[in-house]
């Protein structure tokens, strides 16, 4: 689990490119592409073939190899401390939505952009008294590789071939989003959440875990890696025109920001009320 504008056409053959040039195998960790000042939040896909874009980027993750190192870019011990610092993310979800001697929660799970279900198994499946967990993953090799890995799984119920733009959740007290957001614009980010709140249970949460940036202004769509890192504040003004108040959020602290790589955060978001 990541230049001055260019038109649409442009955009698009470079996106092509990108796709032939890392289907012989994994693509290298994401580089950071050359700095364009901002005026503020805006949406990177503006102008461009967004149907394009997205049709070409399915096609990149279909060519990669469906492993744990393909899936992320990193090494095994940045892998691990991915896992670990979600895992005590969550803990603190849970105890939030919890409180002291309530009952177990959560029961029903979704794992956004599950890829081969490295943290529906890793993750999800660990909390205490999940009953369920669905994964929303639309790469037909990469889900094909989470059916084989969790076919023993009971608890794994079923596996949903859309995109995060395209989906109408069900009620889910828990949707954990990971590495997803990056590659849609700013309004179908807004319309997901606002599909999610509508289906929310009392005391559901969404766990957003994303790329950011972390310097005064935003960059251009990544060319390569179609996908762009937003700021903290711009990702919490998608929340909040979402209906999410952030409940509490946590920055990734053993994470790797050399060789082009962006931090990482993670926010409990719910319902604002």
């Amino acid at each position: 689990s990541a230049s001055a504008s260019a038109s649409a056409s442009a955009s698009a053959s470079a996106s092509s490119a990108a796709v032939a040039a890392r289907a012989a195998g994994p693509a290298p960790p994401p580089k950071r592409p050359r700095p364009v000042a901002s005026g503020g939040p805006r949406d990177p896909w503006d102008g461009l073939d967004v149907v394009k874009l997205r049709k070409d980027g399915l096609a990149t993750w279909n060519a990669k190899s469906p492993t744990d190192l393909a899936m992320t870019g990193v090494a095994q011990k940045h892998r691990q401390a991915d896992v670990r610092e979600s895992r005590a993310f969550l803990k603190q979800l849970v105890a939030k939505r919890c409180g002291d001697g309530g009952k177990a929660w959560p029961r029903i799970v979704l794992d956004c952009g599950a890829g081969i279900g490295r943290l529906t198994s890793g993750l999800l499946l660990r909390l205490k008294g999940v009953e369920h967990v669905d994964l929303l993953e639309p790469a037909a090799t990469l889900r094909k590789r989470a059916r084989e890995a969790l076919a023993d799984e009971p608890r794994v119920r079923r596996f949903f071939a859309s995109t995060l733009e395209a989906f109408a959740p069900q009620a889910y007290d828990l949707i954990w989003v990971n590495w997803v957001l990056m590659y849609i614009p700013n309004s179908e980010i807004v319309s997901f959440l606002r599909r999610c709140l509508l289906r929310l249970p009392i005391g559901g949460a969404i766990a957003v875990k994303e790329n950011v940036e972390d310097r005064s202004y935003e960059e251009d769509l990544d060319d390569e890696d179609l996908c762009v890192a937003r700021t903290v504040k711009h990702f919490e003004a998608l929340f909040s025109e979402a209906g999410f108040k952030v409940l509490f959020k946590r920055k990734q602290q053993e994470w790797p920001t050399d060789k082009g790589r962006f931090p990482l955060m993670m926010w409990a978001l719910v319902a604002d009320t």
